[in-house]
């Protein structure tokens, strides 16, 4: 597998110290980024979630965005998926350091990881159940994208065992936060409702956009806390970077969001299109 490691292209196997943070305590961050044809989609806003989670972990992480994007389409092309839908990771830890927590900001160089695969969309609905698994809105962990992960795998492996695709996560309150991968999204009543970062949502980068993009196109849209008797009773859709816009189920059958949902995957599109067009001027 041929990956992008703090500067240079390689492809052996043993490539991480086995003192890096990010490997011994999930001490970092990652970004999920859809390239199209090689471009990377909305680079600016993943890059800028990356920015202020390091800034948060107190990691000195530098990320210029032309190196990056121009690393991405030549790691793209070194890994035969140029052409199409692929799926770029940026993970950026700590770095590596001496054994225990505690360590001192500037004794430590961030390690930043770039890998590609390919990347095959589904437009199908998924099946979601809730997790027993919660979401801790208080914790820092909620708003940045960090590598402490277990909460949503162990959702996620609920959902595969229950033979369903997603697993909805309720926070502290009993309120839905998200789900293990994807934001929600309700439509019910003519409003469109989606938890926001107070309630443990992840800032999804798919998530602004159509909370962006949804009111220019004239969508009840908002962000307010949502009980699980909302969805339960709603139609539902959840978003991240890889898969849009995907219409979701809790229960038998999926609601009728089709008319809505539409509307804000065809918006959506066009502002993914336009993001591109940028990249490609650049």
């Amino acid at each position: 597998m041929i990956f992008w490691l703090n500067g240079g292209f390689r492809d052996d196997s043993a490539a991480i110290d086995i003192a890096d943070r990010g490997f011994l305590l999930g001490d970092g961050l990652f970004e999920t980024i859809l390239l199209v044809d090689g471009v990377p989609a909305f680079l600016s806003a993943h890059l800028e979630r990356m920015g202020a989670g390091a800034d948060a972990l107190g990691i000195d992480a530098a990320l210029d965005e032309t190196e990056i994007a121009a690393m991405l389409a030549e790691l793209a092309s070194r890994s035969g998926v140029a052409k199409g839908l692929a799926s770029a990771r940026l993970t950026l830890t700590r770095g590596a350091a001496p054994r225990g927590l505690a360590v001192k900001r500037g004794e430590t160089r961030p390690t930043l990881l770039a890998t590609v695969a390919s990347y095959a969309k589904t437009e199908t609905p998924a099946r979601v159940i809730v997790s027993r698994h919660r979401r801790n809105e208080l914790s820092i962990a909620a708003r940045c994208k960090t590598l402490n992960y277990l909460d949503n795998i162990l959702a996620r492996q609920q959902a595969a065992d229950a033979g369903a695709d997603e697993a909805l996560m309720l926070n502290g309150a009993g309120r839905i936060a998200c789900a293990s991968s994807a934001n929600l999204f309700v439509l019910k009543d003519g409003v469109v409702r989606t938890p926001p970062v107070s309630e443990g949502a992840l800032p999804g980068v798919a998530r602004g956009v159509v909370l962006s993009c949804g009111r220019s196109a004239g969508v009840a849209i908002r962000e307010e806390p949502v009980e699980l008797q909302q969805a339960e009773a709603g139609a539902l859709f959840l978003t991240n970077s890889l898969i849009g816009l995907r219409p979701a189920f809790l229960g038998e059958a999926p609601g009728d969001a089709s008319e809505v949902l539409r509307r804000l995957q065809t918006c959506y599109g066009e502002a993914m299109a336009d993001d591109l067009k940028q990249r490609a001027r650049r």
